[in-house]
């Protein structure tokens, strides 16, 4: 048997970004399914929901990556290394491609650039996103504005510590939160120290640094098995509950299955593909849509909007496919086409920092 050997870059994370950077375009055509219900197929429905419940997991799952790459006991993380390296990452990119977005809308809405209320745009670009995926990267500005600090706990902090905030993060956005969408009613303690994302990114750094036994696998695997099986059938729940509320419940990521599933998955791949053998086509393949994810991130929605626009000729046809397949179909185009667009803008040397 050859030798096994670690591929750069750690292959079993670049596998999971690069399922995270697919399913993040999966459930961008698969999220609207839910809204019809009634007025499509029941199949045509299922087949939204299915696919939506199978890829939940991915915006925290790019969370969770970071956490596990970034966060390390015994280093310290400077202010100047954020605000002249990690921010820069992510401002530059916010800032170009919120442009591109507000000249497309605008072109699509058949506007003139006279039209453009650019206090109103400035308005809406500190507020939040000027195209709905860029939320993202308003998220990421708040992890690493934290991030020292949270790095700095991890330095201090045993194991019990650490297991500690996620077991506390998780009773107050799992289950004191969705008791908050469900039934309206919000706990009087000061409990914002333990909400959003910053949860999953301490996870990261958990479930990457600290050994677990056969037993607490074998349970993780089993809890992110039900998870998936939870998320698809969530909607369903909702609606034989007749929760009023089930959009909310379905878009958020803090929900128990969203945990699970992800933390399932990350353990899993890690344990599978930590070591690999000599690197194949598809390792390389993996690790190139796992270096431009950000990028194609950023541009998939551009792309799905021209390929996939309603003006397109061959869009009927598509449409007529079943969503089971018809969703995949067009997650692959986008991702392709994403990919070499982010590519050739990397070709250009003004433009590469806007790449991701």
């Amino acid at each position: 048997m050859p030798a096994k050997k670690r591929l750069p870059h750690v292959f079993f994370i670049d596998a999971l970004r690069a399922l995270a950077i697919f399913a993040v375009i999966i459930l961008h055509n698969a999220a609207d399914y839910d809204e019809q219900l009634g007025e499509i197929p029941q199949n045509y429905w299922w087949a939204g929901t299915i696919w939506n419940g199978l890829v939940r997991f991915c915006v925290p799952m790019f969370v969770i990556i970071s956490g596990a790459l970034l966060l390390r006991a015994g280093t310290t993380v400077s202010i100047k290394e954020i605000f002249l390296k990690r921010l820069p990452r992510i401002l530059i990119p916010l800032v170009f491609w919120s442009i591109v977005y507000v000249l497309f809308d605008n072109y699509n809405s058949d506007k003139t650039f006279s039209e453009i209320n650019v206090k109103e745009l400035v308005k809406t670009f500190y507020e939040g996103p000027v195209a709905y995926h860029l939320w993202f990267l308003y998220m990421l500005i708040g992890i690493y504005l934290l991030y020292p600090v949270i790095n700095f706990f991890i330095t201090v902090a045993e194991e019990i510590h650490v297991r500690y905030f996620l077991i506390v993060w998780f009773l107050v956005n799992c289950i004191i939160g969705i008791l908050d969408i469900i039934f309206n009613v919000n706990i009087g303690i000061e409990l914002n120290f333990f909400t959003g994302y910053v949860g999953y990114f301490v996870l990261g750094y958990y479930l990457n640094t600290f050994l677990f036994t056969i037993q607490a696998l074998r349970n993780a695997y089993l809890l992110g098995i039900a998870g998936f099986i939870i998320s698809v059938l969530f909607p369903y729940l909702c609606i034989a509950l007749h929760i009023q509320v089930r959009h909310a419940l379905i878009e958020s990521d803090f929900t128990p299955d969203i945990v699970f599933s992800a933390a399932g998955l990350f353990l899993w791949m890690k344990n599978k593909y930590a070591e690999v053998e000599k690197p194949t086509g598809t390792h390389k393949v993996i690790n190139e849509i796992s270096k431009e994810s950000l990028g194609i991130y950023l541009v998939h929605v551009l792309v799905m909007e021209i390929i996939f626009s309603e003006k397109r000729s061959y869009t009927e046809n598509l449409e007529s496919l079943h969503p089971a397949w018809l969703i995949p179909l067009k997650a692959v185009i986008i991702l392709i086409i994403s990919y070499a667009v982010i590519k050739l803008i990397r070709l250009v040397p003004y433009l590469r920092k806007v790449a991701g």
